[in-house]
């Protein structure tokens, strides 16, 4: 009886063996897949459309600064917003959410009642756009199977004055525009309609993407971001044309989401876990 039992037994144990090394190559390969495939996104933001394609090139720079001061203040009321959904990612995007910070200000459309525009650089796609919280969260559709691994898109929004705000920011500011340096962060720390100077994320916008498939990405908060130049803002406007003083701004926001899914990890140890109990059972019943 013994002397057959053991040969079933031996190959029980090769066979739990082999499962168990099967299975623990898939997790490596899992593992090995999340630390590669990430769904994550990158927003730039800037005032200037072309600064987007142009980040670093001098020669864009000086034609960046050919503007005049009240050009320049129309701009950074009406900020681009640069969606990247990097190259790594395994999903499109379809969402891009955005809050105000400063909630003395609001999200107010850009044309007609349009909160975005679509920039020039990147037609094709179909977008729709509404708001929460009295204007306070921009919502972003992006139609026509998102935006995809690889792809970037750009489109223009628009900053408003909340009406309760409204007459004490004209007292300080005049009938000037808001400026999003001032609105979805303070520069340097300095929130200009408080009067305060400690660098703080606590009034600043936040920013996730859905992917579909893949959720919600960790939400990522602007810091007070440090500028260079700072004095020029709202009604503060530089005089003359072509000031390397006031150079053109880019701001950058990113976000993750994890792929695979902790539970997928979880099964496959578990997995691994019972196969090794099986295989030390099988070697106890031969002994």
């Amino acid at each position: 009886m013994i002397s057959r039992t053991l040969p079933i037994l031996a190959n029980r144990t090769r066979v739990a063996g082999v499962a168990s090394l099967l299975l623990s190559c898939s997790l490596v390969g899992i593992m090995e897949s999340a630390a590669q495939a990430i769904n994550s996104y990158t927003a730039n933001f800037s005032e200037k459309e072309l600064k987007l394609s142009h980040p670093v090139d001098s020669a864009w720079e000086k034609w960046f600064q050919s503007d005049i001061g009240y050009q320049r203040m129309v701009e950074r009321n009406s900020p681009f917003v640069e969606l990247v959904n990097d190259a790594t990612s395994t999903s499109p995007i379809t969402e891009f959410h955005l809050t105000i910070g400063d909630n003395r200000f609001n999200f107010t459309p850009v044309v007609g009642t349009d909160l975005v525009q679509l920039g020039r650089t990147t037609p094709g796609f179909a977008l729709t756009s509404s708001t929460t919280t009295g204007g306070d969260d921009l919502v972003v559709n992006i139609g026509g199977g998102g935006l995809l691994p690889g792809q970037a898109l750009k489109f223009k929004i628009k900053l408003g004055i909340d009406p309760s705000f409204d007459a004490a920011y004209k007292s300080s500011f005049g009938s000037s525009l808001p400026d999003y340096r001032t609105v979805l962060f303070d520069m340097n720390g300095v929130n200009v309609y408080d009067g305060t100077t400690d660098k703080s994320s606590a009034d600043n916008a936040a920013a996730y993407v859905i992917f579909t498939p893949g959720g919600k990405s960790d939400t990522t908060v602007f810091p007070d971001e440090d500028v260079a130049v700072s004095q020029y803002f709202n009604n503060n406007l530089r005089g003359g044309c072509c000031c390397a003083g006031d150079p053109v701004n880019l701001f950058t926001l990113e976000g993750t989401v994890p792929i695979p899914e902790p539970g997928s990890l979880a099964l496959v140890m578990l997995g691994i876990a019972g196969f090794s109990r099986l295989g030390s059972r099988n070697r106890r019943l031969a002994a």
